[in-house]
């Protein structure tokens, strides 16, 4: 399990001359990658937000904040009201996405990891809670539906 706290911060080790926080936030994905149509990168202190549209009509947006904790948020909004659905494919979607992305290249490869955790623990797991999947990492999956839009929201974060 340690790999998984190594790969927090893959993507975070990063020295920042700033007193206050120790790391900054770097991009984890970029725009040349298969799948990608729009992309942008902006980052401020010790968060960023990192969004792309890929070529399934999804819209990922990435949020990341690594001063004093580490915390990764993936939110991935596609058209439509999906609140029909049961739990349960949520879960197996956050899995799916995943998978997905770490498909794009060897950098996001490590993302297939996470994409095992969830499944393996799946069932241990509710919509909207903080699963400790190592001593002080976390893995949460939630959902935000509306009428015209739904959104899967992942959680990566270490305290």
């Amino acid at each position: 399990m340690r790999l998984i706290a190594a790969f927090l911060l893959v993507f975070l080790v990063s020295c920042d001359g700033e007193k206050t926080c120790k790391y900054k936030p770097s991009p984890i994905f970029d725009k040349d990658l298969p799948h990608v149509v729009q992309y942008n990168f902006e980052k401020q202190g010790s968060q960023s937000l990192e969004s792309m549209l890929l070529d399934t009509n999804v819209l990922l947006e990435i949020s990341q904040d690594v001063c004093d904790q580490s915390r990764q948020e993936y939110r991935f909004t596609v058209p439509g009201d999906y609140s029909r659905y049961a739990d349960s494919l949520w879960l197996k979607e956050a899995t799916r996405q995943l998978v997905f992305l770490s498909s794009f290249s060897a950098k996001q490869a490590p993302l297939k990891a996470w994409a095992d955790i969830i499944e393996t623990r799946r069932y241990e797991m509710r919509l909207g809670q903080d699963r400790e999947v190592e001593p002080g990492v976390f893995v949460r999956v939630d959902r935000i539906v509306s009428p015209d839009q739904s959104t899967l929201v992942l959680v990566f974060s270490q305290q």
